[in-house]
């Protein structure tokens, strides 16, 4: 990891509002700059200051409740959902309901030629590579609008938003599939639970025809 995405990784951790959270990242580039001129290497400056997940961490514990509550705020007013648009989270959520609620709605797969257990492993494929924060390989997997800068930031602070700490992820639990046609488009809508150290999460994970991640809610 290079010095700017180390930095970038710390902010987007933080649970402040936004003047304490640039004040802090002024603070550790100020650092990192200092031991540069002094001749340590990035390398070495990396592993002294740990992971950077860490830092935020340790940051957040000591925050106040005022700051905290102001982090928190800022957080909510950003989306939590990275998603092609309002309207895919709606669609994504009247096939959920639909395929619940109506039998007549098409089975997951059925008009790509795949099978609901294909598309679970599909979905669960995407949750590892979130898991692995590999978000260049997420990019290959995703539609061009999800692929983007602003997508990886929205998930970052989505994640946190539900809990700073996760812990490791432990397993997935049960998953639902469902096929909608709707607006010329079809979709294939996969929601499913994984468990990790410290926090139950439910993915929706909304695929395109050609299986490239068009939308993706946690909660």
């Amino acid at each position: 990891m290079n010095q700017q995405a180390y930095v970038k990784r710390i902010a987007k951790s933080l649970i402040c509002s936004k003047a304490r959270r640039d004040e802090f990242v002024r603070d550790i580039e100020s650092d990192i700059k200092a031991a540069l001129a002094a001749g340590e290497p990035w390398e070495q400056i990396e592993a002294r200051m740990g992971d950077p997940r860490q830092v935020a961490r340790e940051f957040n514990e000591n925050l106040s409740e005022t700051e905290l509550a102001a982090g928190k705020r800022r957080k909510r007013n950003k989306i939590a959902i990275v998603v092609v648009g309002i309207v895919l989270a709606v669609i994504a959520a009247l096939a959920l309901a639909a395929w619940w609620f109506l039998p007549q709605q098409h089975s997951a797969g059925q008009s790509i030629g795949l099978d609901e257990q294909t598309i679970v492993a599909q979905a669960e494929d995407v949750i590892e590579v979130l898991n692995a924060d590999d978000f260049d390989e997420f990019a290959a997997i995703a539609t061009e609008t999800m692929a983007t800068p602003e997508s990886e930031e929205s998930l970052m602070e989505a994640r946190t938003l539900i809990s700073p700490d996760w812990g490791e992820f432990k397993s997935f639990s049960n998953a639902y599939c469902a096929e909608v046609v709707q607006a010329g488009q079809t979709l294939q809508i996969v929601e499913i639970g994984a468990q990790y150290e410290n926090v139950s999460v439910t993915y929706t994970i909304v695929f395109n025809e050609n299986m490239e991640v068009a939308g993706l809610f946690m909660k």
